[in-house]
């Protein structure tokens, strides 16, 4: 989290958006599936006894949730601006992270 708050406190040069496409994007989805992941993650390890999809979807809420706030501090950043369009790869990325990581633990307790 604090990595994505430092990063997102940068001003990025016009013409580097411009050469890629929908790269920002992309990049959101990426690190909010990380994101998503390891919150879905240590909300099981923190609540084992809880459901799978609960955890998951604690998991989704607070990578999301802190996506939003993401947006909001890029928007007195100067040179940046918030986006809904960030928020939505935000939570796609959230969802894919923890769905991966949901899966995985499947598997893996499946193999035990």
């Amino acid at each position: 989290m604090t990595l994505i708050f430092v990063l997102s406190s940068f001003h990025i040069q016009p013409q580097v958006i411009e050469e890629l496409p929908f790269k920002d994007k992309l990049v959101h989805t990426i690190e909010f599936a990380l994101l998503g992941g390891l919150c879905v993650h240590a909300a099981r390890r923190t609540w084992p006894r809880h459901a799978t999809f609960r955890t998951a979807l604690l998991g989704v809420f607070l990578a999301t949730a802190f996506g939003v706030t993401d947006e909001l501090h890029q928007s007195f950043v100067p040179g940046r601006s918030a986006e809904l369009l960030d928020i939505g790869a935000d939570a796609l990325g959230a969802s894919l992270g923890a769905l991966v990581t949901t899966v995985w633990g499947w598997r893996r307790r499946a193999r035990e």
